[in-house]
């Protein structure tokens, strides 16, 4: 995984680990699939986020300092706007306040 797929892999993982701090009720397999599973139809395909923490270039960007506004401003650069308008209709629905926190060096939990 190289370039914008890293860069994208990097930020959806930092958002798992967002939402899950923030304990929200939704998580990006459910923002994935409201932003491209009508629009892809039988060619969605979401298996691939089960496997970020895999690989360790993904895993280990919890290292690196980010916030939300990075991981948008990445999505946004990289073509995933439809992730973005998912992900503030999920704040919206489930009246989710948008702060900036800055977080680097957690561990993240998983999901199993």
């Amino acid at each position: 995984m190289h370039g914008e797929h890293l860069s994208v892999a990097k930020a959806l993982y930092q958002l798992e680990f967002y939402l899950d701090q923030l304990d929200a009720p939704f998580d990006i397999y459910y923002l994935y699939a409201a932003a491209y599973k009508e629009q892809r139809g039988s060619q969605y395909d979401e298996r691939w986020l089960y496997y970020l923490d895999d690989n360790p270039d993904v895993e280990h960007c919890l290292d690196e300092s980010f916030t939300l506004q990075t991981i948008v401003d990445t999505l946004l650069r990289t073509g995933h706007e439809p992730v973005v308008r998912a992900l503030m209709r999920s704040f919206r629905r489930e009246q989710i306040g948008i702060t900036q926190r800055f977080m680097y060096g957690a561990t993240p939990r998983r999901h199993t």
